[in-house]
């Protein structure tokens, strides 16, 4: 499992949102080359983990629970996916009928409150999805 960790610096995460793009891949039908990036728009931060076996929905959610997870105590930020599942279920106009994304659903929400982070969570179409071309 190779993972590129980081922090996102605080900066001016608390007077502005940062916008960062977050993107997953799942994996072939060997089970290989599944995994999820993000990247923060103005500094150019980011992050790439690979981990076989995930469903491109479970690989989406886990770049954005690695975004809030990166963020400082307190950031605001905007969070950029082309994951329509996912921006419509945290945003609660989706329900989420499958397990294992309110899990991660659930983990995210976690974080968020734990940190108490201001994030906004919003769908972009995939050539506008920055992290994507890092997967």
């Amino acid at each position: 499992m190779k993972r590129n960790t980081a922090r996102i610096k605080r900066g001016d995460a608390r007077s502005k949102p940062v916008r960062i793009f977050a993107d997953g891949a799942g994996s072939r039908p060997d089970g290989k080359g599944s995994g999820w990036a993000w990247i923060r728009e103005d500094t150019g931060e980011k992050q790439i983990h690979r981990e076989d076996g995930l469903t491109n929905n479970r690989a989406e959610y886990r770049a954005v629970l690695a975004v809030v997870e990166a963020l400082p105590k307190g950031a605001s930020a905007e969070v950029l996916t082309d994951s329509d599942l996912v921006a419509n279920q945290f945003n609660k106009r989706y329900k989420v009928l499958d397990p294992m994304l309110a899990e991660l659903l659930a983990k995210v929400r976690k974080v968020v409150a734990g940190k108490k982070l201001d994030v906004t969570v919003s769908w972009v179409p995939r050539q506008a999805n920055l992290a994507g071309k890092l997967l």
